[in-house]
């Protein structure tokens, strides 16, 4: 369970099993009006897709139903699932 912003951010960083309460709590932040809520969740997930897409890090993400994911598919699921000010902020930012 992720309690605090430092548990999220260390589960991000180093975490092996991403588990579906990451991921919304990533989408819940998302919806917080604030301008450094939004800089921090972007580097949260700009960090999640490093992981995700380095085939060199034995990352599984459930939501993905553990299976290794490309590039685009994780762009897509940014798309689909945050605000358009978030997905823009995080393809500017890879």
């Amino acid at each position: 369970m992720v309690n605090n912003e430092k548990e999220l951010l260390e589960a991000i960083k180093h975490e092996h099993h991403i588990t579906k309460e990451i991921t919304d709590t990533l989408i819940e932040l998302d919806q917080l009006p604030s301008t450094g809520t939004q800089v921090y969740l972007n580097d949260l997930i700009v960090t999640l897709y490093k992981r995700v897409v380095d085939v060199n890090d034995d990352i599984t993400v459930d939501i993905f139903a553990d299976k290794v994911i490309t590039a685009e598919e994780f762009t897509k699921w940014i798309e689909d699932n945050f605000t358009e000010y978030s997905a823009n902020m995080f393809k500017e930012s890879i």
